[in-house]
Parts: structure tokens; C-alpha cells; sequence
């Protein structure tokens, strides 16, 4: 086997923290992560909230997935829907990110401008925006995993928004790395 070992990993038994939710929480916060704003219709009209665990699942069928917290309004109705929208913030939409995490849905899309379209809200000026049918949903700990295949996408040029230690922030690229050719120079 190509000399790599392998070893089983010990797990604690369900229930037993082994590492303080505090400090785990800390410690993912300092992470970079794409902040986005998940969107459904639900009964009484446009839900969202803000979301940091999108990741791209798969090319083949085009899929994303996302985790929520259990029971938010969200989450809810984008299941009862059956569908809804990532919308990938631009790096002039940092207000977003904190209205879209806190207040009721009728605050969070006040003076935010949107459009429905293909049956889900969609803001305006994201820097991504995917619309998705809900594929399959999984518990997972105290989250329900939303795994959406992509239906339609648009994106903007720019740099998208990333989330660090709370807060939003814009990202350039680093100047260019020089090339053992320009060191012969």
C-alpha cells in the first residue's frame, strides 16, 4: 500500500464535548469564508438569511450545499418551497451581512433591493447568484444540511464579499509572485 499508514480515529461518544463550543466557535470565525444571502418565498413572502457554510458539492449535476441551524424560518420555508436562491454578496453589500442575520423578514428585505425571479428572491448587485432546487436534506449535530442543485446562474465581475472574525471584509489579489525567467533578467 505505497507505505502509508492508516490508523482508526478514537471519536468521543455522542454528547461528550471534546473542545469548548466557545473557543471552537472563535476559532472557525477566524477562518475566511464567502458570505451569502440564502433566499425562499415562503406563505407570508421573502425569507433569507445570512449563510457561511456554502460550498460547491459538484459539477455533474451542479449542486451546492449548505448547512442551517434547526427550526429557523429560512430554512423552513425554503423547504416547504422546495427552493431557493444563493445570493453571493458583492463587496458593496456589506450591511447585508448582519441585517440578514438578525430581525424578522419583513426588516431583512426592507430597503434591500430584489427581484423574484424563477419563483425565488433574488438581490440585486450580488456578486453570485444561484437559483436551486432542494436535491436532499441530512441532520447533522444541531444543523439540517441543504444540498441544492443549480438551475440557473449569473455572476458579476468583482471580488465577492469574505467573512473573518465576524466581520465583512473585501479581498485583492496578491501582486504576482516573480517567475524564475525574471530572475535571469
Amino acid at each position: 500500500m505505497l507505505g502509508v499508514e492508516t490508523t482508526t480515529p478514537q471519536v468521543a461518544p455522542p454528547g461528550e464535548a471534546t473542545v469548548d463550543g466557545t473557543l471552537f466557535r472563535a476559532a472557525m470565525s477566524g477562518l475566511a469564508k464567502c458570505v451569502s444571502v440564502t433566499t425562499a418565498l415562503g406563505p407570508g413572502g421573502p425569507v433569507g438569511c445570512t449563510t457561511t457554510s456554502l460550498m460547491s458539492l459538484s459539477v455533474a449535476p451542479p449542486s451546492v450545499l449548505l448547512a442551517f441551524g434547526t427550526g429557523g424560518r429560512t430554512l423552513n420555508d425554503l423547504l416547504d418551497a422546495g427552493r431557493f436562491a444563493v445570493n453571493v454578496l458583492s463587496r458593496t453589500q456589506g450591511p447585508l451581512v448582519r441585517r440578514f442575520a438578525t430581525g424578522t423578514p419583513a426588516q431583512r428585505f426592507r430597503d434591500t433591493p430584489y427581484a423574484v425571479v424563477r419563483g425565488v428572491p433574488v438581490l440585486h448587485d450580488a456578486s453570485v447568484v444561484m437559483t436551486c432546487d432542494v436535491a436532499e436534506t441530512a441532520t447533522a449535530a444541531d444543523h439540517v444540511l441543504v444540498v441544492g442543485v443549480v438551475r440557473h446562474l449569473t455572476t458579476t465581475p468583482g471580488s465577492p464579499l469574505v467573512l473573518v472574525t465576524g466581520e465583512p471584509h473585501i479581498t485583492t489579489p496578491l501582486p504576482a509572485a516573480p517567475s524564475a525567467a525574471d530572475d535571469q533578467r
